[in-house]
């Protein structure tokens, strides 16, 4: 029988720097990932910004359901989600004589995008419109952003496709799959936002 030696010193100390190095890179990456998140264009704020509607929007519920309107065919169903004018508003700053300032708003301006990309879709899928299209690709980014920065942290449960294999039920944990359908999301009250803009277009500061 072969007999077994204790570990030298040598060996655990050469263990242990190894260790020592391994939570070392782990921490740095860490921290890396965290300033590549944070920084320089996301960054935790502890104060209002300036740019934004003055109007505190009201906390609200939305079921999500998927069978109902804006099916990607009919624009005009879409085009409802946007008010005239793209959705602007005008707004003072400083000086009450100054001349009034034109905004877009952040929400109006997802839905563009989005309603560009359902566009750009259709053309492809029913015309087979296969060039290019750089307000289409530049939207994603747009979306991607704004779904990033509204950290939705619902939970979607999740449905498992279990099929029959040998005689025995067999559900594989990599198939699950999220609908969203009928799950309550935590909003805020995107009427108030459309009521502010419509309130806003009808006002003094439009008329030029």
């Amino acid at each position: 029988m072969t007999e077994k030696r204790a570990p030298s010193s040598m060996a655990l100390a050469a263990v242990a720097v190894l260790l020592c190095a391994s939570a070392s890179l782990n921490v740095l990456a860490a921290r890396r990932l965290r300033e590549a998140i944070s920084a320089p264009d996301y960054a935790a704020l502890d104060f209002p910004l300036s740019s934004e509607l003055p109007l505190a929007v009201t906390p609200a519920v939305m079921q999500f359901r998927f069978a109902q309107h804006y099916n990607i065919t009919v624009a005009e169903e879409w085009a409802t989600l946007i008010p005239p004018r793209r959705g602007h508003v005008r707004l003072l700053r400083g000086d009450a004589e100054a001349e009034p300032v034109e905004y877009g708003v952040g929400m109006y301006a997802d839905l563009a995008c989005l309603d560009t990309i359902r566009a750009s879709f259709v053309r492809m899928r029913d015309h087979g419109v296969e060039e290019a299209n750089p307000e289409s690709e530049a939207c994603f980014g747009h979306i991607r952003q704004a779904i990033m920065c509204t950290a939705d942290v619902t939970l979607e449960a999740a449905r498992v496709e279990c099929h029959e294999e040998d005689g025995k039920t067999v559900c594989p944990p990599d198939s699950a799959v999220l609908t969203g359908e009928r799950v309550d999301h935590r909003c805020r009250d995107w009427t108030q936002v459309r009521e502010f803009v419509e309130k806003n277009q009808a006002g003094a500061l439009w008329l030029d």
